[in-house]
């Protein structure tokens, strides 16, 4: 059977058999997270950390754990390896600093705090009751919801109203912010299309042998369900002439980077909008099939960080 477990590195799936001990469950894990030991691993039955799994003897079964039940797991800060060169071990500490220092914009913050329900007006022909109370077809709706998506022409839903879908499959309430502790990551699953390394079936080792056990999963490509900008709209038309004016006279290709805000759209549910102000044109020389830009030199860093402080004075 398969035991999956969520820890802050992602989600790690465990086969282990019915008569393997949770011992042999944590061994397997500790491979999967890099941990230094499998007791290093603390290993809980809730979110939270507060039903533990100690009983390394006894039997995944014994514990009541089935086929495709979830634990959570984290390496515990006094076995996570310490002597490793100062140097080194700054930076990821210097990146997971960075990264929880950045701020997030103002409209993730405004549609956050907001429930996203689509309010529905009472049906005349299906409400029986009085005006106090509702029923299936007045009661409002997700965000995310295929039939009002549909019904409003709404290609694909925002990328707020696909966290509200993530978290509820997982039966999280509460804002996205608020609902998980802190450094829990979002339940987005990771694909994982590498050969299981520890198969139990009886074939020799990879590459020489293997299983459907041990094969990675299919891969299928599929179309994204949300965007992360719902519409993109320009400030002035003059804004977009001057920027197809080099490619009506040239018939050459053009790069340019968009400045504007992004503001709430209210025809998307917790949908953004991009509002373009202008657009910027760095030095690029020209061609018919595409544009040559010299990326990461002095010269271009100098010149956006120029562009960025007239926009930002703007």
């Amino acid at each position: 059977m398969i035991i999956r477990v969520r820890s802050p590195e992602g989600m790690h799936r465990v086969e282990v058999g019915l008569s393997d001990t949770l011992g042999e469950l944590l061994r397997k894990l500790a491979v999967e997270m890099k941990a230094p030991a499998a007791d290093a691993i603390v290993l809980t039955r809730d979110v939270r950390g507060q039903e533990l799994l100690a009983e390394f003897e006894q039997s995944v079964v014994s514990l009541g754990l089935k086929h495709g039940d979830m634990l959570f797991a984290s390496v515990a800060p006094s076995a996570r390896p310490s002597e490793e060169p100062a140097a080194e071990a700054a930076a990821p500490e210097a990146a997971r600093q960075s990264a929880m220092q950045v701020q997030q914009h103002a409209v993730d913050n405004e549609l956050e705090r907001d429930d996203g329900l689509i309010r529905r007006e009472r049906d005349r022909r299906m409400c029986k009751h009085g005006a106090n109370a509702m029923c299936e077809y007045c009661t409002p709706t997700e965000p995310y919801d295929a039939a009002y998506l549909q019904t409003h022409g709404i290609k694909h839903m925002s990328f707020q109203a696909y966290l509200r879908r993530v978290l509820a499959d997982h039966s999280i309430r509460g804002d996205i912010s608020g609902a998980l502790p802190t450094n829990m990551a979002l339940p987005l699953d990771e694909p994982e299309y590498r050969v299981k390394a520890a198969c139990v079936g009886s074939h020799a080792p990879w590459p020489a042998g293997i299983c459907s056990k041990c094969q990675p999963s299919a891969i299928t490509l599929q179309r994204q369900p949300f965007r992360m900008v719902d519409n993109v709209e320009f400030a002035s038309p003059d804004v977009v002439d001057r920027l197809l004016a080099f490619w009506r006279a040239s018939r050459c290709q053009r790069l340019g980077f968009l400045y504007g805000r992004y503001q709430r759209l209210r025809s998307v549910p917790l949908g953004v909008s991009a509002l373009v102000e202008a657009v910027y044109e760095p030095r690029q020389s020209r061609d018919q099939d595409g544009v040559h830009i010299d990326v990461g030199s002095a010269e271009l860093d100098a010149e956006l960080a120029r562009a960025d402080a007239v926009a930002a004075a703007c």
